[in-house]
């Protein structure tokens, strides 16, 4: 049901939030620039997965494709750990900070890829072209809050308008979302309104 109320957008950012990663925050922020490139293996920056992966990947092998690669190759017990990591033709995502190619999204694959033997990989780079990030944030966040205060579950209006402020200062979609999405005609609570003016100064 609420599919046929979302664009592709909320839906992605709806599934990232449920998914916990940041994945949204880079797809929907207009300040990074995405490349399709190929990239090898060993230049990538491994991130956190599953529990009992990241004890060989981080403690042990500290991110490093060529150490994780050489403890696979030489301890069946590593190997046996990630046989069922799948392979896939599809472009891992990456974000490139720091002077690293940290992955973002395709783990799974990744450890696959080096379980296998492979020395490339095929990727969508995201580069910060801005000054700052500019990510867009799911409406039902503001929902939330607003939510908790009409209802009475919280009526500290003071702190309404601070979460609303810090919310604004953070993610680009904000302020449309206050002005449009929760405008009088689809919230006409006189107090909420005057909350949400009061948060737009």
């Amino acid at each position: 049901m609420a599919k046929t109320h979302r664009d592709p957008i909320e839906n992605l950012l709806t599934y990232s939030g449920m998914a916990m990663n940041w994945i949204a925050d880079y797809v929907t922020d207009s300040s990074i620039l995405w490349t399709k490139e190929t990239l090898p293996l060993d230049s990538l920056y491994l991130t956190g997965t599953r529990p009992e992966w990241n004890k060989i990947i981080i403690d042990k092998c500290s991110r490093s494709p060529a150490k994780l690669r050489q403890l696979i190759n030489s301890n069946p017990k590593t190997k046996n750990l990630f046989k069922d990591a799948k392979w896939a033709e599809i472009p891992i995502l990456i974000h490139f900070e720091e002077g690293k190619y940290k992955v973002l999204d395709g783990m799974t694959r990744t450890i696959a890829a080096i379980r296998d033997g492979k020395r490339t990989i095929r990727a969508f780079v995201a580069r910060q072209k801005g000054e700052r990030p500019m990510p867009s944030i799911e409406p039902h966040v503001i929902y939330d809050l607003l939510r908790a205060y009409h209802r009475g579950l919280n009526k500290d209006r003071k702190s309404l308008i601070i979460a609303l402020r810090f919310l604004r200062k953070s993610y680009a979609n904000v302020d449309d979302l206050l002005k449009n999405r929760f405008s009088k005609a689809w919230v006409p609570s006189d107090e909420i309104q005057e909350i949400i003016k009061e948060a737009l100064k």
